[in-house]
């Protein structure tokens, strides 16, 4: 027999038709999450559940956005609880987002900067050219990079080359792997002295200034910023602002934001839609609809 609790549950998952399926599968993750480190029944619901409930997210180290997207969730199903009658307000209004800054706001490379900053890269070395491409050309985090090895490369059963990334959690994930960047890399490897055929069982570094030494991620660090200055792009980069520049640039290519979260490794959608939303600028502003001249 099955208990209130998922009848419940399932009722409001089932009402959740306006959102996509990787949404609803995730939200009913979070309800059911919150219903579990609760562990009483719905009906018995309090505030001081709500607001520990909060506290236990904030002290578990998700990220503010990741917060937010289980709040959402749990609001979306108490208001469904509501509705039924089955709690009072009250805990909803315990439940407050907080505030999620946009990092990726202004911290992005154009088109002609990117490729300026590719060609300072050259003039630093080909390590950290290739370094610098791998980020540019996957979105990859810098202790993504410093992690990867060669036997993470492989070719699917089309040719397509693909990346196996060891993310956040040791989560898994795969990007795709242009055959532009495959030429760099191959050039990287043959200046090593390594092979460049395809091996899962090579653990040498995809990278690296050295045969078998794995870059750091401060080495890393200091290659981009010795490639921004060669390229005289005045601004504080950071392997991180590749990372933005790589979802900045691929959402205004046209980039879907399920792709974009999949080859970002992006646990919220959420996150990804920021991107699709600024590189659309200004653009669809409603200044722009003002039907006066200024003057």
């Amino acid at each position: 027999m099955m208990e209130p609790r998922d009848t419940t549950v399932r009722a409001w998952v089932g009402g959740l038709r306006t959102r996509s399926p990787h949404t609803a599968r995730s939200y009913q993750e979070a309800v059911e999450r919150f219903l579990t480190a609760v562990g009483k029944p719905i009906r018995k619901l309090t505030v001081q559940d709500a607001l520990a409930y909060v506290g236990s997210l904030a002290d578990g180290g998700l990220s503010r956005a990741s917060v937010a997207h289980h709040i959402s969730a749990v609001r979306s199903f108490l208001r469904h609880c509501q509705g039924l009658g089955v709690i009072p307000t009250s805990p909803l209004d315990a439940l407050r987002r907080p505030r999620v800054a946009i990092t990726s706001m202004n911290r992005y490379l154009t088109k002609d900067e990117a490729q300026r900053l590719l060609s300072g890269a050259h003039q630093v070395g080909p390590a950290a050219h290739a370094a610098v491409a791998v980020l540019l050309g996957t979105g990859l985090r810098v202790a993504e990079l410093a992690g990867a090895q060669w036997r993470h490369l492989f070719r699917d059963p089309q040719g397509n080359l693909g990346l196996l990334v060891v993310g956040k959690g040791n989560k898994e994930r795969v990007v795709a792997v242009r055959e532009d960047l495959w030429r760099v890399l191959v050039t990287e490897r043959a200046r090593r002295g390594l092979s460049v055929e395809l091996s899962a069982r090579d653990t040498s570094p995809l990278v690296g200034d050295r045969q078998e030494t794995a870059p750091t991620t401060m080495t890393i660090w200091r290659w981009v910023r010795a490639s921004a200055e060669a390229a005289g792009i005045d601004k504080p980069l950071s392997p991180h602002w590749l990372r933005h520049t790589f979802g900045t640039l691929t959402a205004l290519a046209g980039a879907g934001v399920f792709s974009i979260q999949e080859a970002m490794g992006h646990a919220q959608i959420t996150t990804s839609q920021r991107y699709v939303h600024w590189a659309r600028g200004l653009a669809d502003s409603a200044a722009h609809k003002l039907p006066i001249e200024i003057s």
